[in-house]
């Protein structure tokens, strides 16, 4: 190999080592964004449980109404009866 073809080589390993490390730290960067996001997320989904558990659930609220019904249908019943 030719001094020049080793020049050439040692320039090409320096900017893949440069880009190599640009490329790391963007990386890093990204997953620290992204972790951030999740726990954002994460604290919204909980807020969001916790506002769902105090509901009652759709069985129940769909016996409650049906309940209501044949209520309702009772009374206009015996009212007009």
């Amino acid at each position: 190999m030719s001094e020049q073809e080793v020049a050439d080589l040692k320039t090409r390993v320096a900017v893949l080592e440069t880009k190599n490390e640009a490329a790391e730290v963007r990386l890093n960067s990204l997953e620290i964004d992204v972790g951030k996001k999740f726990d954002r997320l994460e604290a919204k989904l909980d807020q969001v449980l916790q506002a769902a558990r105090g509901r009652p659930t759709w069985i129940v609220a769909l016996a409650i109404s049906g309940l209501m019904t044949i209520v309702t249908g009772l009374i206009v019943y015996l009212v007009t009866r």
